[in-house]
């Protein structure tokens, strides 16, 4: 519908001005959105061709700022005459490399809600018939892989079964999606912007603004446990592989960003309950409850309930290790020009690094349980509306580094 409105009837439904320090955009006819930008506020252009946009020699631009966003259909051969034109060598990753990328950047619930919208988009198109033989694959898969487990005398309930082979045909899916996004992955800086290109079926490029972002490490626990980890800036990966000891390199080629050689301040190691408190704790209630069903003669044989509280008990050990693993790569590294923070979100450790003159508020705090340790929680504002946090810190290290 918006290709039809906004590029085939943009001369009835779309108004777009270009001028040398604005972009004005009006869409629609009685119901009008207006949009105005300052070209100074731009922080990321988008350019997106899909399957069906380039058979229609179409285009869709979608200019971010750090407040908001436009979005806008333009012919291929129209330029953007506030964009110019970068002709630096670009840098493109190996195939190995951006299979590495996507498979760091693919998440289970991410792809557990797009097989369900396929399946939902599935059963409108074509009726359920094709929707209920999905269904049928995935239960005869579960149905196999539970008889070849008996084979092997492990006992193995069939909804647990289902939902594995739901869970991994969802990771799949979702991978295979990402695969196709970061294909043919290349980044080129022009002083300072940065444009990266990539895709295979929906071509995408990027121009991103090296003003006051923070280059970000998305390292989940086998990134972590392989020293390498992708690289993200204002949202979009602009390299899938990169070694711990190459990292400061590439962030400084790719994003302007240096990383000097400083020592981190690292969480002690007498910090660790209150890294890992939460999942400890339900892993204590979920034991507590199966063996409260065990020793129920009513709900011994619930076979569902007790499958999931398994399934939640094995979740909840596997975060307590993910947080002893993260506690070691967790912290502050202060340069000169720079600052690394590193912390836990769920179950990956985020790796902002910042230019120092981007931080805008530095805030200490202690909680009644750290003032014992001298431990403090540090918070940092930057320009552009993000907080980072570092938990459970040396007070008088952080004082005297930050």
């Amino acid at each position: 519908m918006n290709l039809l409105l906004y590029f085939f009837l943009r001369k009835i439904f779309v108004k777009l001005d270009f001028t040398e320090k604005y972009i004005y955009l009006r869409k629609g006819v009685i119901l009008c959105r207006f949009g105005l930008i300052p070209l100074s506020n731009i922080v990321r252009v988008t350019v997106e061709r899909s399957l069906i946009m380039r058979i229609f020699d179409a285009k869709k631009i979608t200019v971010f700022t750090v407040r908001g966003k436009i979005t806008f259909y333009l012919r291929k051969s129209e330029p953007l005459p506030f964009l110019p034109e970068i002709r630096s060598v670009s840098l493109k990753p190996r195939f190995s490399e951006l299979l590495f990328g996507a498979f760091a950047d693919t998440r289970a619930l991410g792809g557990i809600a797009l097989l369900a919208a396929f399946l939902r988009r599935l059963s409108k198109l074509f009726g359920g018939e094709y929707f209920d033989g999905v269904i049928s694959a995935i239960s005869d898969t579960a149905e196999t892989l539970t008889n070849a487990l008996s084979v092997l005398h492990i006992a193995v309930p069939k909804i647990a079964a289902v939902l594995a082979v739901f869970v991994l045909t969802a990771w799949s899916l979702a991978f295979a999606r990402k695969l196709l996004r970061l294909a043919n992955l290349r980044a080129a800086r022009h002083g300072n912007l940065l444009r990266v290109q990539s895709g295979v079926i929906t071509l995408y490029e990027h121009t991103l603004v090296l003003n006051s972002a923070a280059a970000v490490m998305i390292s989940p626990l086998s990134a972590v446990l392989a020293k390498r980890a992708p690289i993200y800036l204002r949202g979009v990966m602009v390299f899938p592989f990169a070694p711990v000891k190459t990292a400061p390199k590439i962030i400084q080629t790719l994003c302007g960003i240096p990383l000097e050689n400083t020592p981190r301040i690292k969480p002690p190691r007498s910090s660790f309950f209150g890294f890992c408190a939460a999942p400890f704790w339900w892993s204590v209630g979920l034991s507590a409850a199966l063996v409260f069903v065990y020793l129920s003669d009513s709900l011994r044989s619930a076979m569902l309930l007790k499958t999931a509280l398994y399934c939640a008990l094995i979740i909840s050990l596997y975060a307590v290790l993910v947080c002893f693993v993260y506690m070691r790569h967790s912290g502050i590294s202060a340069g000169k020009c720079s600052v690394s923070v590193s912390q836990r979100r769920s179950l990956r450790i985020f790796t902002n690094i910042v230019p120092r003159g981007t931080i805008t508020e530095k805030t200490l705090s202690q909680s009644v349980f750290q003032m014992h340790d001298d431990l403090c929680n540090c918070k940092l504002a930057l320009a552009e509306r993000t907080r980072l946090k570092a938990r459970l810190l040396p007070r008088s290290e952080v004082e005297s580094r930050l």
